[in-house]
């Protein structure tokens, strides 16, 4: 399971890229690097637990870190989206937004990857005690 999730992490650097590039259209001066930095959080966290053969944590935990990843990935991504919606940006170069989406998006697929593993998480979870 480790391999796998390693595997689809690097998605998240694809998404960050991309959504990179959407950060990039909205001004003519390129964002500061602390936006660069924090769109690398998912794929930083994703490839820091998953880069062990063994999780560094107890199930529960390392399902909450991979829940955590994908909603940063989708925040940052609705953030992108919305501001592109907003100010309709001027690419610099023909096709930006379009490479921008096309990466953003296919990378999301790498959701699936995690949600499996998240249900499978729960599953070695301890039963509550009632």
């Amino acid at each position: 399971m480790m391999g796998t999730i390693h595997i689809a992490g690097w998605g998240l650097l694809l998404g960050a890229i991309g959504q990179s590039l959407l950060f990039a259209s909205l001004s003519h001066n390129p964002p500061s690097k602390i936006i660069y930095v924090l769109l690398l959080i998912p794929w930083l966290t994703v490839y820091t637990i998953s880069f062990c053969r063994r999780p560094p944590c107890g199930p529960r935990r390392f399902r909450h870190v991979l829940t955590v990843a994908m909603c940063w990935y989708v925040v940052a991504t609705l953030l992108a989206e919305t501001l592109c919606f907003i100010f309709h940006p001027v690419p610099h170069w023909d096709h930006m937004l379009v490479v921008a989406r096309v990466l953003m998006y296919l990378s999301a697929l790498s959701f699936v990857v995690f949600l499996r593993a998240c249900i499978a998480l729960r599953r070695l979870e301890a039963p509550e005690v009632k």
